[in-house]
This record gives structure tokens, sequence and C-alpha cells, in this order.
């Protein structure tokens, strides 16, 4: 697959493949790329092509046991579209589930969640600018399971029924998902597109469409382009899970061969970037935008076909730039520096052009600091070229990152594998084994010269540009003038040629002696390892096959939430990046990135009610160096000013971002709402956020890392000894602490019911709200199987109101309903349900609601509506626990408190045995109209 492709750029890169012919009697042949590349396919995948033209690809991987994905990706987005159909390809996707032929109208999710799987997190869609993709993760594999995904795949290839009066609904949902997308955010990215490309091809780019268009929208102009698109010689079948994929080739084959085209092929429509720029610099102003400026680079697309040579050339781009985006990185850590952060990449825009991109983002008021420093820096690469260290630091984590991907490779999750197919598919690549990536990799490395990266660094910043587009929340002081003034003093600027520097010698290989174990004991049942040192320290340790090569590392301390200040809004938003980025006492977060790129290792901070969380990803090789990390992190953090400068600007745009949609605002402030605006779950207001100092973020956490109590967990692909030799030697070696003692009891509190709904504003557009009402219930540990009951409740209520307000009245996207309950406070919880509208249906929501309500009270759901909301989690607890990230989330303190085992003991038990008498007992509880709290967020006047 492509080296450049989102694998390791998270970019969003796609081909068009080549038009096909008028005559569609005879479809043509796309081969798969393998046939004519010197590539060598994954030889674990069976790949396919029916007579009729439709490809397919098929992988055995049993991670997670029983379970498969499947993905049916038509070779058709929004760059297919006429003039008059912009928009029209996404409204398709969403017709899909609205009847066929052998499925009625509101079918396909029920059958969906009657094999137990979840609409939105299982069952979706997408549309892009090439491609239109259907998505199952099917938790079975059973018979039942692949002919269902089987059929409703076929269905969507032909049969779709594309009635008027179910897309007279459908639009208005495709307008909500609209309306939902509508934010300062998204006019940006379509303004820079604009600029770069002009209006036509920023509109083809963008799959939401023209609002007038799906407004006005016929069922005969949806079948029009359904039937010219939705070719078997335009699609691909892609399933991988554990499943027999013989079996599978045969069902396919028997599925899908008779599928034939309905209509007349259309060619596909080309787009290029202009040959001239009416300008090379644009500006972007709007209330709640990204601060951030995109230098971009043009070059014609390059749609050579995939080959060693092609994969090898793209390694040394992505090196080269990997050097560029080092010095970025060391400019953003620096004292007073010029910007947030800044990347640069090089990747294809669809088959319009080939594109390097830099990308700024700075602070409001300080874009030309930002914007000259990042022109400086790319002048400066290119003048100088890339120092062997910065070659040598690119190849190591490049190795570490294809080590990592071959050891996993039989024990990757298969939803993972599907979507690097699906890529693979998109981009007329060679899907790859990760055995032959890294072996690929090696080779380049034997021979790689300082010359080809210089060379490389030289090609993708030699196109037409750079074509600068700088936009955010206030104009630019000075205007277009100003900023063309900035980018020649910058130009102007004598280049120094920056030197490396000696790495320092690590200091942090010793931290005393090593710690004597004073007890141990065994959970034989959940393979779980309990230690306790002399000094204090607890460890607990499980070692699993889940994901070869994969370790994961949790240390917990501290207090959490219910230890801040409750008198004022502490700033505990500050803590994750500030810890972190601002490094080390004795090796700066620079130098540890440099030191550590030929290991996997990893460092994050987060903030639960009752503690906070030092965690670290690595593998068996790197285990001592990531907790000799997190031990210097414990005992000797830097907490330099620059990081915590960043925090706060970061925190402060985000918040100005908050404010132009309804949902923004709503994240925002709903947890300081239902918690009776308690500080220690309130959002800071912008005064909170400047009034904020460094003294007073490290004061939260200071005192329990100097002194406080330590648990660490380890789960993955290790040892119980050699977990017990790293933590000794590190956090083992500590001086004495106490040990964690108890849980911790929390003081929760639940608001007043409002009989008139608090309403909150938003800057947003005039067209959207959001309505809410939520019930309080109790906490988690009480009463477990009251919780999972309430789970299946939240389930229930969330398909009635997608039934009733997205597909009867067509007025909301993604209408839903969930639980919440607290693990430290035995009597706080809550059931939710929310909205999103227009402002003149918020009376609707509350009206669907307050009808579930009753109904859920008066009468016992059927067995099937249970199993539907039932199956779909016990599924998803079941994938779950075939993850590292689930085990350590729950053992994590278990040590102190085993409740935590009995959560992972009595869930499936728990979800299987729920009846409908416990939900209808549930929904008469706490569903009572007179305890809810009602929310509305909608546009200020």
């Amino acid at each position: 697959m492509p080296f450049l492709s989102r694998r390791l750029l998270a970019a969003c890169a796609a081909l068009l493949f080549l038009a096909i012919p008028a005559a569609w009697a005879t479809p043509p042949s796309q081969p798969w790329p393998q046939l004519t590349s010197d590539l060598p396919a994954d030889p674990s995948v069976v790949f396919g092509t029916l007579p009729n033209g439709m490809r397919y690809a098929i992988k055995r991987n049993a991670t997670p046991h029983g379970a498969m994905s499947v993905r049916f990706r038509i070779d058709t987005g929004s760059l297919m579209e006429r003039d008059d159909e912009e928009g029209i390809a996404h409204v398709l996707e969403h017709m899909a589930f609205r009847g066929s032929a052998h499925v009625a109208d509101g079918d396909m999710i029920k059958k969906l969640q009657s094999l137990g799987l979840s609409f939105g997190a299982d069952t979706n869609a997408f549309t892009a600018a090439s491609q239109t993709v259907y998505s199952f993760d099917m938790p079975k594999n059973d018979e039942a399971s692949v002919d269902t995904a089987l059929l409703l795949m076929r269905e969507i290839g032909s049969e779709l029924t594309i009635a008027q009066s179910a897309l007279d609904t459908e639009r208005n949902v495709v307008l909500a998902e609209a309306h939902l997308r509508d934010v300062p955010a998204a006019h940006l990215q379509k303004a820079n597109l604009a600029f770069l490309y002009g209006d036509r091809v920023s509109q083809a780019l963008r799959p939401i469409g023209s609002e007038d268009v799906v407004k006005h929208a016929t069922a005969a102009l949806v079948r029009g382009f359904y039937e010219a698109w939705y070719r078997p010689e335009r699609a691909t079948l892609i399933v991988v899970g554990d499943i027999d994929p013989a079996l599978i080739e045969a069902k396919i084959k028997a599925r899908f061969s008779d599928w034939q085209a309905m209509a007349p092929a259309r060619a596909v429509p080309t787009y290029a970037a202009p040959d001239r720029h009416a300008d090379s610099l644009g500006l972007f102003v709007e209330p709640g935008a990204p601060s951030n400026a995109n230098f971009n680079w043009l070059m014609p697309y390059d749609g050579s076909p995939d080959s060693k040579a092609h994969e090898t050339r793209d390694m040394v781009r992505f090196i080269a730039l990997a050097a560029l985006n080092q010095r970025l990185a060391i400019l953003a850590h620096g004292a007073n520096p010029p910007f947030i952060s800044a990347s640069a990449s090089h990747d294809h825009a669809e088959t319009i052009a080939d594109t390097t991109q830099l990308t700024v983002d700075y602070r409001d008021g300080e874009e030309l600091q930002g914007i000259e420093a990042a022109e400086r820096a790319w002048r400066d690469i290119v003048a100088h070229g890339v120092r062997k260290d910065e070659l040598d630091e690119a190849l190591a984590q490049l190795r570490a990152f294809f080590q990592s991907n071959a050891a996993a490779a039989d024990t990757t999750q298969s939803t993972q594998i599907v979507d690097l197919l699906l890529e693979s598919v998109d981009e007329k690549s060679v899907f790859t084994s990760p055995a032959y990536d890294l072996s690929l990799f090696e080779s380049v490395a034997k021979t790689i010269t300082a010359n080809q990266v210089n060379d490389a660094i030289k090609f993708v910043f030699g196109g037409k540009g750079p074509y600068v587009f700088a936009g955010g929340t206030s104009p630019l002081a000075g205007g277009e003038p100003a900023l063309k003034t900035a980018l020649a003093q910058a130009d102007a600027t004598p280049i120094a040629d920056a030197r490396s520097q000696k790495l320092p010698p690590w200091p942090y290989n010793s931290f005393g002696k090593p710690g004597a174990i004073v007890a141990q004991r065994t959970v034989d049942d959940l393979g779980i390892t309990y230690i306790r040192f002399a000094n204090g320290v607890l460890l607990t340790v499980k070692p699993t096959t889940l994901k070869a090569g994969q370790i994961l590392v949790g240390v917990r301390f501290g207090d959490g939430r219910l230890g801040l200040p409750r008198d004022r809004v502490a700033p505990s938003w500050a803590l994750a990046s500030t810890f972190i980025q601002g490094g080390l006492k004795r090796y700066d977060i620079d130098d540890l990135q440099k030191r550590m790129a030929g290991r996997k290792w990893g460092a994050s901070l987060a903030i639960a009610d009752d503690s906070y969380l030092l965690t670290g990803s690595t593998r068996g090789e790197d285990l001592d160096a990531e907790m000799q990390i997190l031990a210097a992190y414990v005992t000797d953090p830097a907490w330099a000013p620059q990081a915590f400068d960043q925090a706060r600007t970061a925190y402060v745009e985000g918040r100005d971002q908050s404010e132009a949609s309804p949902f923004g605002v709503l994240g925002r402030e709903f947890s300081g709402l239902v918690h009776v605006r308690d500080p220690r779950w309130s959002s800071p207001s912008t005064d909170d956020i400047r009034g904020a100092t460094l003294a007073d973020t490290k004061a939260l956490i200071a005192p329990a890392l100097a002194s406080g109590p330590l648990d660490i967990t380890i789960v993955g692909d290790t040892t119980v000894d050699a977990a017990i030799r790293s933590v000794a030697a590190t956090f083992g070696a500590l001086p004495p602490r106490p040990a964690p003692s108890r849980p911790a009891a929390g003081d929760e509190r639940f608001p007043e019911p409002t009989h008139d709904p608090v309403v909150l504003s938003d800057r947003g557009a005039a067209n959207q709200a959001v309505a809410m009402i939520v019930w309080p219930t109790t906490g988690f540990f009480p009463d477990m199987k009251l919780q999972r009951t309430l789970r299946v409740l939240g389930e229930i209520f969330s398909q009635r109101l997608l039934d009733q307000l997205r597909t009867r009245e067509g007025i909301t996207y993604s209408p839903g309903a969930s639980t919440v309950a607290s693990f430290v406070t035995k009597d706080y919880g809550y059931l939710y349900a929310l909205a999103q509208v227009p402002p003149d249906k918020i009376d609707n929501v509350f009206s669907a609601v307050a009808q579930v309500e009753s109904d859920l009270a008066d009468a016992p759901v059927s067995a099937d509506e249970l199993e539907r909301a039932r199956g779909p989690r016990i599924g998803d607890i079941g994938r779950q626990q075939q993850a590292n990230e689930y085990w350590l989330s729950l053992l994590s303190g278990s040590q102190v408190d085993s409740r935590l085992l009995d959560v992972v003991r009595s869930t499936i038990p728990d979800l299987q045995s729920v009846t409908a008498d416990d939900v209808q007992k549930a929904a008469r509880t706490y569903l009572q109209d007179n305890l809810a709290y009602r929310l509305v967020v909608r546009p200020a006047p």
C-alpha cells in the first residue's frame, strides 16, 4: 500500500479510477494493481474478480475472535456529480438504508441489530469525493451474519427502491447532517479549496453538496445517478475476520455474479488545478474559525502505477519532510515559540494535483510571526538540506513503526485491516504485508543518502507556489499587504545553517536500589497478578496475547476531580499538555523524542473523577525505557512555561470555536450543569483561562507526584517477571510512599428538575439548536445489574427516537439516548436523550421524548426490540474484552477496589439476563417527568 497513505500521514488522499466507456454491456476490467506491479500482494489475502467486473478481497483474521468486518466500496463520489447533482451521491448513500426490493424501509437496521450490530458504531456508511463506502462490523461470524451482510450489500448494489416518499423524509436528514457540519472550520476549509482550485472543484471535493439541489432532488434524479454509477465493475467487496475465505468467496460468487449494470456508463469528469492563480495570497475571517495558515505547492497529478520505485520514492519524500517537521516541533517547543504547531506533508489531492502543504497553527493576533517562522523554516531546509542526525532520527522512527506493524500482523484488529485494504483500493495501490513493508524499508535504509533526501526536499517544495491562505477569528492586522511584507522579510532574512546538537547522557537509568516485593497474589480466573513493593508502590500485571508486541502501562496517582478546589475552576484543563510537553528537567521534550526515535514509547496524562492516570504504550524490548520515562515524569518534570502558554492559547481558541455550534456549547457546559455547576466538573470561562498560572496548574498534582500513593498497571505482551523487574528498578526504587487504602467516596449532586428548559446560546447557524432532557438515576456499584438494565433502556430509547425524529419526521441527523453512572458517588448517575434540530422543532423533540417515556413505562418492550438493544451491547463488550485497552481501564485501581473485577465478570451475564420487565420497571422508576432536567442550546438573538 502507498507509503504516504493515511496509514502514516492521516491525509485525506484518494484516487479516481480511469473513465469507463459508454458501452456498458461488456464491463471493462479493473485488474488488481499487483497483476502489473513488481510489488507482491499480501499472500494472506484472497483477491478475485467476478466475470461482471466486481472485485473482492477476503482475509482470515481472528482478532477479535468470532467476528468479521465487511466493506462495500462503490467507485463513485461527489467528483462524479454533474452540476445539477451536487450532493446526490450523499443523498443516495442515505437512501441505501431506506428500502430495497427485498428489505422494507426501516428493516435494514433492524436486521443488523438483531445480529448484534449497533447503528452508527457497527452499521455505517460515508460518501467521499472519490468513493461511497458501506460498512458492517459483525460481532458474529455465523452463517446468518455472513448471509445477511452479503444480502444487504447486494441489495445496495442494484436493488434500492428510492421511493419519492422516503426521499422526501430523508432529504431533511441529509440537510440536518449538513447543518451539523455547518461550522466555521468547514467554511475555512471550503474557502481554502476554492482559493486553490476554484469554486466548482471546491464544491466537487465536498460531498455534502448543494443545499438547493438536495432540497429539490427527485427520485428520478437520484435513480439516474444510482444506475449510472452503482455498477459491478465499479464495486469492491472486502471481508476480513474470523472466517473461512473459501466459504466467503463461494458465497460472494453465488450472491453477486448475476449483478449487471442498469444503464450506460458515464465518463468520469476530469478536474485539474488552475494553470495560473489570480493571487498567491488569500485571507479568511470568521468568528470561531481556526487560526492557521496553509502554504500550498501544486504540481501535476502523478498517477503512475504502484511499484517498488514508487514506494521507495515516497518513503524518501516522507523522510525529507520528517526532518522539516522535527525542526518545526523544536520551534514550537522553544521559549517564546513563534507558533503553536506546524507540520508539512505531501500527497495527492484526488486526481486534481499533487500537493505539498505546510500548515501553521498560531495564536490569534500573532499570525505574521508564525507565518514568517514557517517561511524561514522551509526555505532553510531547501537551502541547506537535511542533517545526518535528522536523517538518522527519521529512519529510527520509521524502523520502530514498521517493526511494530510486522510483529502485530497476526493480532491486528479486523476493523483496522479492512480499512487499510479499503485505502489501498481507493488509492489503486498494492496491499502488501507488514513483513514486506519492513523488508522494503530496510532495503531503503541501507542505501539512502543525504543527496537523495535533499533532492526530495527540493522536489516537494518545487511546485507552483507557495499559495498562502491564512484564516482566523479576527482580521489580520494590515491585511494582505502586511502578509506580503512579512513573507518578503522572511525571505530576505539570512538563513543560518542549523547544526546538530549532541544528545546529553541519559540521566534516568537509575532511581536507587531495585525495590523488594513484600506481597504477591494472583486472581486466577482473570489472569491477574497483584504485587506490593516495600516502598508502598502497587503493581498489577495481566499478560495477554491480544496484540503481539503491545504493552500498555498506567500509573495511577492523586485524587482526580474529587481533589480539585470546590470554590473555583482550577486549571486542570492545562495539565495534560503542560505536563507532558513540558518535558523533564534534565531532558527536554525534543531531546526525549530524539533519544526514543528508534523505540516504541508514549506518555500522556488524563484526569478521572478519583485519580490522575499517566499512561504509555510500548513493546517488550522497550519496556525498561518506557518505565524510566514515566518514573522520570513522576519524579523530575520540568513544567516548561512555554508548554503552559501553548495549552492556554489552545484552550482559549477551543472555547471560541465551541461557540460556533450548539453541540460545541453543549459539550463544553453540560458536565458542569448536571453537577449543579460544581467547579470541579465545570468548564473554565475565558477569564478563568487567562487568569490561570503555571504555579496553580503545577500545584494540582505536584504533592501527589512527590509523595502520594502510586498504583501501576501493566497489560499486554509481557511476563509477570519482566514487568516486576522494570517496575522494581524504577518506581519500586523510589523513597517510601503510603499505599492506596480504599476506594474514593464522591459527593456529586444532580440539579433540581426544570419544568422550563435551561437555555444556553451559541453563535452558530441560525437554523440549528439542541434539545436535551436528563433524568437522575444512581451510581454504578450499588446495583450493577440495574446499570446494565438502564443501558439497555437507553438503547431502546435511542432507537425509538431515531424512528420518530429521523425516519418519520426527518428533522434530525443523529438523535440519541444513553446513560452515565458514577463509579465514585453511590447515588449519582443519569439517563439522557437529545437531538439537534431547527429551533422551531425543539417542541417536537420534547414531545417525542415524552411519548417514548410514556410508552416505555406503560408496556413491556417486545422480545425482538429487547434483543436489538441488548445484543449490540453484548457484542461491543465482547470485542472490547479482546483489546488491551479494556483491561488497562478496568484493572487500574482494582488492587484497592476489587469491585472493578466484578465489573469484568458480570457485564455480559447481567446484560444477557435483562428482561422486558426489568426495562419497564426501570422506565417507571427513573423516566419520571417531574424529575427531569431540561436543556436547550439555541442561536443567540
